[in-house]
């Protein structure tokens, strides 16, 4: 009887091991699907993607067709811009017109072009155009004013994009993809135009990616300046961007899926499949 009863004891150490063993290699890799659900491309008011947006400020939320944003008027540009990308949503038919405009959605007024003009700055898109290619309307509102921010032409047509160009390659590779993006507003370069649309010193872009009934997490954070790095030097936890920011992402997701997903800075993790 002693030794059945040991060997009961032994096999229930075991299959304990196993478990705690499992469970925490999971845990720093990747969170299942189960929990989170998906909704539509659509991103009005109703959806059910609510745990993409950070929490709420005392900031305007504008919500577009296919990307949010929450507008900071004293630095007026968003201080994040979230959206969706799956296999729908570049079409490579719709092409830009480059119709920067102000947002007629923002009440205290959107930054103008003229807030730019001779500034020696980018209106530097956060929701990126070719993104936003669902169709002629996505697109267009793509170059809403409030979607701008000034930044350093080099960053803007240099290491900025090649982030853009190697977030949408990895559409292909993931069931979808979750971005929150925006500037770092504290402490920036300067202001420019009439309206002192603040300069930020740095941008970031927050991600979870969708793949095989999993969930990966990943943050960029670039200075805004011409870099020649590759996009791997930029990667960090979306826990030290909140620090950075004061931004709380992801925030609807439940705590143990959150807590484990922000402090990811394995690129490799990221896309694992």
């Amino acid at each position: 009887m002693k030794r059945v009863v040991l060997l009961l004891v032994s096999i229930c150490i075991i299959i304990v091991s196993i478990f705690v063993f499992t469970t925490e290699k999971k845990s720093t890799e990747t969170i299942d699907n189960n929990e989170v659900f998906e909704d539509s491309l659509s991103f009005s008011k109703g959806s059910k993607l609510f745990y993409l947006y950070p929490k709420f400020t005392e900031n305007q939320i504008v919500y577009h067709k296919i990307y949010t944003l929450s507008y900071s008027e004293k630095d007026e540009q968003a201080a994040w811009v979230a959206y969706k990308l799956d296999k729908n949503s570049i079409n490579d038919s719709i092409k830009r017109k480059d119709n920067f405009r102000e947002d007629p959605s923002i009440s205290t007024g959107s930054a103008t072009l003229n807030d730019y003009l001779n500034s020696g700055y980018d209106r530097g898109h956060l929701a990126p155009a070719k993104a936003m290619s669902f169709n002629k309307v996505t697109m267009s509102e793509s170059f809403f004013m409030s979607n701008m921010s000034p930044q350093v032409p080099s960053f803007n047509r240099g290491i900025w994009k090649k982030l853009e160009e190697e977030v949408r390659g990895w559409i292909g590779i993931s069931d979808s993809l979750y971005v929150v993006t925006g500037p770092v507003l504290d402490n920036p370069k300067g202001t420019i135009g009439s309206q002192n649309v603040t300069v930020p010193r740095a941008y970031y872009k927050t991600m979870l990616r969708f793949n095989n009934n999993t969930i990966t997490a990943i943050g960029f954070l670039l200075n805004n300046e011409k870099s020649d790095k590759t996009i791997s030097a930029f990667v960090t936890s979306i826990d030290s961007i909140e620090k950075i920011t004061q931004l709380d992402f992801f925030q609807q997701l439940p705590d143990s899926i959150e807590t484990v997903l922000e402090k990811n800075t394995n690129l490799k993790i990221f896309l694992k499949n």
